[in-house]
């Protein structure tokens, strides 16, 4: 152990106590029970902004545990910023906290977490960054919204508001269909906002005098955009449901959105469960897959194919992007052509080798690891202010995606 002249001893305690008062200037005296620094690590060679952060708690230091009056909040360079926990698994207890934080290329960066009384964090109020909702049509009344639905035979396209559960960030939304498709669709927007709370997704003349978004995508029975599939060698095929399957809003808050939807009965006795996640401030979605059992299936994902459309592929990347013109619905007087992007995005830990096409879809293979599987969906309109506008630009941020995917900041508690 090294001698240290007694100055210097000082200095460090002098420091290391004014560093701890500065950490806990945000709140007042008594108010933090205990509170736990984790390390950031940027392995990039670029600056990053709105990196999702997931924090399981059970990682957490004993005393940061949650307790029935307690919660969590996070700080970083000594500011409040947004977060939100989330009960993932539904048995009333969260399981996640979650924000999003800016890093610089190649560095270093802390949070510190914050256990506090209930009342101390309702102190601090975060705008709502994105939108979850699920509900049935009630004839030409207001939608019933509902937080899960469920249905034996599978199959409530026809009975609920938009055909299946939705989510939104300001930048876009998708849904995914209530049947055996579970096809995902999407709703472009020309002003970065929320707005299916308002437009429950379809337009009117109202709404697009006041330049609300609609749905920009004509899906049908193609794999729309980020769908999964089994591949049979020949085509894609959807995934069918023998013992009914539910949809579940998870969260809807200030950071992301998260929506289960779950297949029951696949092959015999297994479940699929479809998990979709947006983010405030993003564009892309992230699918991810969880399987209780095993699946002797290969399983696809894609893009829908547009006649004209510009296709660029990279598959030592993982990514099909798409540039293409099309109608967005049967209505064609009403409801002119529109160009849009779609991109699907697979991490390399779940790439396989296919690459293939079908008659109406462009395909990527992904497998699981561990009854595991994730992939990145991605969708844009040309009609957004300052948006994606060319095929060029499309392919660009499908390529920054797969930088971002395949080199996580690194987390150390």
């Amino acid at each position: 152990m090294k001698n240290y002249p007694l100055y210097i001893l000082l200095i460090l305690l002098i420091t290391s106590a004014c560093a701890s008062n500065q950490k806990n200037q945000i709140f007042k005296q008594g108010e933090v029970i205990a509170n736990q620094t984790i390390s950031l690590h940027n392995p990039l060679n670029k600056d990053r902004v709105l990196v999702p952060v997931e924090i399981n708690l059970s990682d957490l230091k004993e005393d940061m545990q949650l307790g029935a009056n307690t919660s969590l909040l996070v700080s970083q360079n000594n500011t409040i910023i947004s977060s939100q926990l989330d009960d993932l698994d539904n048995d009333g207890k969260a399981d996640q906290l979650v924000c999003q934080v800016r890093i610089g290329a190649n560095s270093d960066s802390e949070l510190t977490i914050f256990r506090i009384g209930k009342s101390v964090a309702e102190k601090f109020q975060f705008k709502k960054g994105t939108h979850a909702q699920l509900g049935f049509k009630n004839g030409k009344n207001p939608f019933i919204i509902k937080d899960s639905i469920f249905s034996e035979k599978g199959d409530l396209y026809k009975e609920t508001m938009h055909h299946g559960p939705a989510l939104e960030s300001d930048q876009m939304a998708y849904r995914m269909y209530f049947d055996d498709r579970s096809s995902i669709d999407i709703y472009g927007k020309i002003h970065s906002r929320l707005e299916l709370d308002t437009t429950k997704w379809y337009s009117n003349d109202g709404f697009i005098a006041n330049e609300y978004g609609g749905d920009i995508l004509f899906v049908s029975n193609t794999i729309g955009v980020g769908s999964l599939r089994t591949w049979n060698g020949k085509e894609a095929q959807i995934i069918k449901t023998t013992k009914g399957r539910y949809a579940v809003v998870r969260s809807s808050g200030p950071v992301r959105s998260v929506i289960d939807m779950c297949a029951k009965g696949v092959n015999g006795e297994n479940e699929l469960l479809s998990r979709m996640i947006i983010y405030a401030g993003h564009r892309e979605m992230i699918y991810r897959s969880f399987i209780n059992g095993e699946l002797n299936m290969d399983f696809c994902t894609g893009v829908r194919k547009m006649d004209g459309a510009e296709l660029k592929i990279n598959k030592k990347a993982g990514y099909i992007s798409l540039w293409g013109t099309d109608f967005p619905r049967i209505d064609h007087e009403k409801y002119p052509k529109v160009t849009v992007g779609l991109g699907v995005l697979v991490p390399k830990q779940y790439q396989t080798d296919l690459l293939a096409e079908d008659e109406f879809n462009h395909l990527i293979g992904v497998k699981p690891r561990d009854n595991f599987m994730e992939y990145h969906v991605v969708a844009a309109w040309n009609q957004q202010k300052n948006g994606i506008a060319s095929a060029d630009e499309m392919e660009l941020f499908l390529r920054d995606l797969s930088l971002d995917v395949n080199h996580p900041i690194a987390i150390e508690y």
